[in-house]
């Protein structure tokens, strides 16, 4: 019995340790952020998009593409293609690039978080809508083109950051 209760006691504290160094060794995080390649994305988004669709050329080395993801039909409805595409910027600030061919109406609402219209700006020619979601700590820029495409650059970014994404967009070759 005696080394039964032993064994016990000491698998007992086995799994004590063990728990203990799980608990006080925090997990590591990366420092920097995982940079993607959209490349594929882009190509199919130059096949498949009904609209003329946009990507940023340009943009210095400094801003990081993280996520990028390309729905076809799904949340926006049947026939819509929708393609977002996240930076890290060089502040370390998040952007992104979100474009569909979704009624724009819904799509900014969501996209933006019900942000609270401000006053317009002129970029590159084109009026941009501009909205806030301070809660959030969101900004956001948007623009519907007259062949259905509705372009928003969004994100925890600053203005400026958010200014020059938006500046950098070009019509990709094959969209639309």
């Amino acid at each position: 019995m005696n080394r039964v209760l032993r064994g016990s006691l000491s698998a007992l504290g086995c799994l004590l340790a063990a728990a203990v160094a799980v608990v006080a060794i925090p997990a590591p995080h990366a420092a920097e952020p995982v940079a993607i390649s959209y490349r594929g994305d882009l190509a199919k988004l130059a096949r498949l998009a009904p609209y003329p669709a946009v990507a940023p050329v340009g943009l210095p080395a400094a801003w990081t593409p993280v996520s990028s993801g390309l729905a076809v039909g799904g949340a926006n409805g049947a026939g819509t293609v929708t393609w977002q595409l996240g930076f890290t910027t060089p502040g370390g600030s998040l952007a992104s690039l979100e474009e569909t061919n979704a009624s724009a109406a819904g799509f900014v609402r969501r996209m933006t978080n019900d942000g609270k219209a401000l006053a317009p700006t002129l970029l590159g020619g084109r009026t941009w809508n501009l909205s806030a979601t301070p809660a959030r700590g969101q900004r956001s820029m948007y623009v519907t083109g007259p062949a259905g495409v509705t372009v928003v650059v969004t994100g925890n970014a600053t203005w400026a950051e958010l200014r020059e994404l938006a500046a950098s967009l070009r019509p990709v070759p094959g969209g639309g």
